[in-house]
């Protein structure tokens, strides 16, 4: 399943069919620049008819997170005595953008540059469309701790900052 059809997957039905119905189906076999100006005529459209897109596009970025880094963060969660000693072993192999650590008491997860190629494809992607990156903090370090986060994004380079903050709590 493209990304595309997978943010479409993640809305609710009637939302879902709302959404197709204005802006048509897109083909799974649609190139990345295809499906990065549906995703963004799709966040468009939503935020003009009140569609609240941000369950969706947190589910859409817990299924990119695979099994496999889920395991090994817990590993190195569980071989690690403090918060900050976790941090920087998943730091250390490169999990959750190398920029991990904590302020405040929160975990602060901060991207130099977009890791996803979406928003590569698109001139001026919808905001929007970074909940898909809070998503997958919020899988990982949900699934890692064996209790519910939330997180909050702070600022994303689509707002025209500098770097990707979220705040984990």
């Amino acid at each position: 399943m493209n990304k595309a059809t997978r943010v479409l997957e993640n809305m609710a039905f009637h939302e879902k069919e709302k959404t197709i119905t204005a802006l048509g189906e897109i083909s799974d076999h649609a190139d990345l620049g295809r499906q990065s100006q549906y995703i963004n005529e799709l966040l468009n459209f939503a935020e003009t008819n009140e569609i609240p897109m941000q369950d969706a596009m947190r589910k859409c970025g817990g299924n990119c997170l695979s099994k496999d880094v889920i395991e090994l963060a817990k590993k190195i969660y569980e071989n690690s005595s403090t918060i900050e000693e976790f941090l920087s072993g998943m730091n250390e192999i490169g999990i959750g953008g190398k920029n991990l650590h904590i302020e405040n008491k929160k975990i602060i997860a901060v991207y130099k540059s977009c890791y996803c190629d979406v928003p590569y494809e698109t001139k001026k992607l919808n905001p929007l469309y970074c909940q898909c990156s809070a998503g997958w903090f919020q899988h990982l370090f949900s699934e890692v701790f064996g209790k519910s986060v939330s997180v909050h994004i702070v600022d994303t380079i689509t707002n025209g900052a500098k770097e990707c903050t979220f705040e984990i709590i």
